[in-house]
């Protein structure tokens, strides 16, 4: 495992460079003319996803499909359960535990990843499974820093749906998957925008087409997409074709860059497909507390720009102080 001899951070790209001499822009070299230009146009589209939610979601063939994957709600759980079980068993064998780039070094993480996966053949034992992932969770945090362990949120949700899956508060659960996942996926964005050398190198170094655009405007645009894609997730909107639209995603990296892709996405697939069934679950999402139009956009536009510098600044700050 490789450090930055400048600033000693982990970063997500790691798994497909050996160069780690970078650390966050300033805020001045982000925001750019080009910038402000995809921000514009990631909200526009946001803002169309709002108008368009409820109409399509109303249209004879989308309903049917929303009906027959309401039928597999019942077998929610036994998919997370099978995929968590195959991705845990990937990891194990890869010598890794949550995600490639976190090693199992010691006996006590290769007992407890054993652990969590044979837990989770039992419905009774979830709970374990899921308190030996938060510990887990908690030893990556301690071992490769909580700058780098936000990368992986999406476990505080699967910890989280472990816990009540057996609860009268199970339906709880996909809110608050939803929202972690949101939060990865926004977190890895952040390095995208904050960091594009580093993206921009393995783009260069793997000669990945950019469909007309530079390497640097490619990596920026997708930093968009996936903030774009995490704040629908977060605030519930269109949350089955994002789930899909994500999916998608990970299955064309994973055609680029193998095995690695293929272990640290297994979880996050089995996730996608729980949103794909699950829909957005029984409680209202922070989008549908709003019946206007006007209102649901402004909400939609105006939050995700706070969430969007908030969470860079909170990037920057932390990228270059731990």
């Amino acid at each position: 495992m490789h450090f930055s001899n400048i600033s000693n951070i982990y970063i997500h790209v790691k798994w497909f460079t050996d160069n780690f001499e970078w650390v966050p822009l300033p805020f001045p070299r982000i925001v750019t003319l080009t910038f402000l230009f995809w921000l514009a146009f990631t909200l526009l589209i946001l803002l169309l996803t709002c108008a368009f939610h409820d109409p399509l979601g109303k249209m004879r063939p989308i309903m049917k499909i929303h009906q027959w994957l309401h039928r597999l709600r019942p077998h929610s759980e036994v998919i997370l359960r099978i995929g968590l079980a195959i991705g845990l068993v990937l990891q194990l064998l890869s010598g890794s535990y949550l995600a490639p780039e976190f090693k199992t070094n010691s006996m006590w993480i290769i007992l407890g990843l054993s652990a969590a996966a044979a837990c989770l053949l039992y419905k009774r034992t979830l709970p374990v499974s899921g308190a030996i992932l938060f510990l887990l969770y908690l030893q990556a945090s301690l071992t490769y820093g909580i700058f780098h362990s936000i990368d992986y949120l999406i476990y505080l949700g699967i910890v989280y749906y472990l816990f009540v899956c057996g609860t009268p508060i199970k339906r709880t659960a996909p809110p608050v998957m939803y929202i972690c996942t949101g939060m990865s996926l926004a977190w890895l964005a952040m390095e995208k925008l904050t960091i594009p050398e580093l993206a921009c190198t393995v783009m260069g170094s793997y000669g990945l087409p950019t469909f007309g655009f530079t390497i640097e405007h490619f990596v920026m645009i997708s930093a968009f997409v996936e903030i774009g894609l995490a704040w629908a997730f977060i605030v519930g909107i269109m949350s089955r074709f994002t789930a899909l639209l994500v999916s998608g995603i990970f299955i064309m990296t994973s055609l680029v860059f193998g095995y690695k892709e293929v272990i640290g996405h297994t979880i996050i697939h089995t996730v996608l497909i729980l949103f794909l069934i699950e829909g957005t679950g029984e409680l209202k999402t922070p989008f549908q507390f709003h019946r206007s139009a006007v209102l649901r956009g402004l909400f939609v536009s105006v939050n995700f720009c706070l969430f969007l510098f908030t969470l860079m600044a909170l990037y920057i700050w932390m990228g270059k102080t731990l």
